[in-house]
């Protein structure tokens, strides 16, 4: 045990005394608002750290997003590209072997 601890062990040094030594009524108060000061900057400090934090991911997610819908754009003109009527029509013949039937072979079915 260290010093402190033996004399209260002891009856020797009360807690009360020691609170109204180190704490009388006059400097109560003011140990409360300076616990309070400190306490308020915490969480200012704290919650400063937190918005970065946030706002640093919506930034990359903005940035994500805007990388994607450049992307999707890109797709998009892609897809006109590969369903034009005359690419179609193209890769059918060449790959295919398909050919346009003439008017003579074509039967009309009504319904």
């Amino acid at each position: 045990m260290n010093a402190a601890a033996r004399l209260l062990n002891q009856g020797a040094l009360s807690r009360s005394w020691v609170v109204s030594t180190f704490l009388t009524r006059a400097q109560l108060p003011l140990f409360v608002m300076i616990f309070a000061v400190v306490v308020s900057g915490l969480g200012v400090i704290y919650i400063t750290n937190t918005t970065r934090t946030l706002n640093a991911g919506i930034q990359q997610t903005l940035a994500e997003r805007n990388q994607l819908h450049v992307q999707w754009g890109q797709l998009l003109l892609e897809k006109s590209t590969w369903t034009t009527q005359a690419r179609v029509q193209a890769e059918a013949e060449n790959k295919l072997g398909m050919v346009v039937p003439d008017h003579k072979s074509v039967v009309v079915v009504n319904e």
